[in-house]
């Protein structure tokens, strides 16, 4: 079945006839099965609580209650084909119980609500097989003796639907809990259902109901019991779909943010050490020979022939880091890669700014017949922008470490392959957050199974990151398998390519596609990274034969 995911919460792509028919099925196997309505709170309540999760994860049919979720699903270019709420599932339901004889259990609400909704359903499906209703008292789950009286009511009536109208996810971990226990082929939390058919509260228009602010309807009806709900998790669900939808934009101004911060930092680096190299030589006294040859004035930024470089060092500067690739992202730069850059930099900078003053700039001094144009202070600037840039870099790696380490500005990564091969790569990434990979899940060739002992979660088989990338925040999958059918390789190929998202293979794969890469360190290993926009031609299809 066709499942998409919003903000972590799997959810079953159904139209009403799907579901109603899946539904169907699931009586005719037997069995427990349980189906599970989330609206925003389920979805959000999910993400903080590991039961409800694990009973979500578990569900055998999820389906979408509320209106944002079914917004959310079309942001994400994913649409849901219906909202099923369980206030309409309760109608539907007892309505194709009642056409082929299935019985039906009623469960929860207050005192005599569950009996009177089961009344109701029976007057408009005369032929409706109710097998009872029963009303726990409040906090019935914390108190063993009334949770064994709910249970053995369920189990005494051996009901083959059973309807739960408790508080979400209070209601779905019950049934989770129970389910092997209790048995009923079709469990379902529908939470305030119950009142709504039996008139205690008002549904809203559906005008309202398509616009998505029913919640807001019932608040303006139950205002202490809702309210809280409402405040909590609906801002919030809309901020970490927000975040979602602009991961990109996000990490596309990082990139463009973190070079123009270190490109500021060394201009300006770059025009105090011109500054600091004639002041050191000629006015710090260190140097008793050396007569400042503008004493006259005494503020550095207004000095002749020195100041109007500024502008020419700092440019220099800027383009000579620039040529020693040293504003591009390397997290796995070394301090040695560092030292042995920044000093190529600082000497190229020092030739092209003698070469530059006697070539365009010789009538700056000529004004002053040459007074302090000194070879020396270049040579001093060469030294102390060369310092200056490296304590800067260093200071500015140690920081972005420490974003790492901390959770921030990480490479959200998938990796693709068998257990073995990939629990190892997670491992180094694990041991090393400072490199700032995140290693979100391993996704496994098409009916081969992870091992359980995973360092990380197994999140399905290669057609699962259909699901996967537009609902998850991720920059990269890493292929980590050489044995990985070619099919399978396009596939994944392909998704990179819809979803704008980076591709690292392994070497010896990127030889088959043909297509232009690079090699990257990315911690203790080399990877591949394929430039999927500037390759020429088409892309193989599936059906390709390759040929030694």
């Amino acid at each position: 079945m066709d499942r998409i995911e919003i903000l972590g919460t799997q959810i079953d792509n159904v139209s009403w006839p799907e579901a109603l028919e899946r539904i169907r099925e699931m009586i005719r196997q037997g069995g427990p099965h349980q189906v599970i309505t989330p609206a925003i709170q389920q979805v959000i309540q999910a993400r903080r609580d590991p039961e409800f999760r694990h009973a979500l994860r578990d569900a055998d049919l999820v389906v979408a209650d509320g209106m944002p979720v079914v917004f959310a699903s079309r942001w994400h270019k994913t649409p849901l084909k219906d909202r099923i709420t369980g206030v309409d599932l309760v109608p539907a339901i007892c309505r194709m119980a009642a056409e082929e004889g299935y019985s039906v259990f009623f469960f929860g609400a207050e005192e005599g609500v569950a009996a009177e909704t089961a009344r109701r359903m029976q007057e408009r499906f005369p032929d409706l097989r109710v097998a009872g209703s029963y009303s726990p008292p409040r906090g019935y789950m914390d108190n063993a003796e009334e949770n064994e009286k709910a249970l053995q009511a369920v189990q005494a009536a051996a009901p083959q639907i059973l309807f739960t109208a408790l508080s979400s996810p209070a209601q779905e971990k019950w049934l989770h809990r129970h389910r092997d226990r209790l048995g009923v082929p079709i469990m379902i939390g529908v939470g305030g259902a119950f009142n709504m058919i039996t008139g205690r509260e008002k549904r809203a228009p559906q005008w309202i109901q398509r616009l998505g602010m029913e919640g807001l309807y019932r608040f303006a009806q139950r205002p202490r019991e809702i309210g809280r709900r409402i405040v909590i998790n609906v801002p919030y669900f809309f901020l970490l779909l927000f975040d979602r939808l602009t991961y990109r934009t996000q990490k596309r101004l990082a990139r463009w943010l973190r070079p123009l911060i270190l490109a500021a930092g060394d201009a300006l680096l770059a025009s105090a050490a011109f500054l600091f190299s004639y002041w050191f030589y000629f006015r710090s006294g260190v140097f008793n020979n050396a007569a400042d040859p503008f004493a006259e004035h005494p503020s550095l930024l207004n000095m002749p022939a020195y100041s109007d470089l500024l502008m020419v060092v700092s440019l220099l500067g800027l383009a000579s880091l620039w040529f020693f690739r040293l504003y591009e992202r390397n997290k796995y730069m070394t301090f040695q890669d560092l030292f042995v850059r920044l000093l190529k930099t600082a000497l190229m900078v020092v030739f092209l700014l003698i070469g530059f003053q006697f070539l365009f700039f010789k009538h700056l001094f000529a004004e002053y017949n040459f007074r302090g144009f000194s070879r020396v202070v270049f040579g001093f600037f060469g030294i102390s922008v060369f310092l200056a840039w490296m304590g800067w870099r260093w200071g500015f790696n140690r920081f972005e470490k420490w974003l790492h380490r901390t959770g921030l500005n990480l490479d959200r990564i998938i990796i693709v392959g068998h257990a073995p091969a990939a629990r190892r790569i997670a491992e180094s990434m694990l041991r090393h957050p400072e490199w700032g990979n995140q290693p979100l899940g391993v996704v496994a060739p098409e009916g081969q199974a992870l091992n359980s002992d995973s360092s990380i979660p197994c999140l399905g088989a290669i057609p699962d990151l259909h699901r996967l990338l537009p609902a998850r925040k991720v920059d990269e999958i890493l292929v980590a398998d050489p044995g990985l059918p070619m099919p399978g390789l396009l596939e994944v190929v392909r998704l990179c390519r819809e979803h704008r998202v980076r591709l690292s293979i392994i070497p010896s794969i990127h030889e088959l596609l043909g297509v232009s890469s690079e090699i990257k360190r990315m911690g203790e290993y080399r990877v591949i990274t394929v430039a999927l926009d500037r390759t020429a031609g088409e892309w193989a299809t599936p059906d390709t034969e390759f040929r030694a």
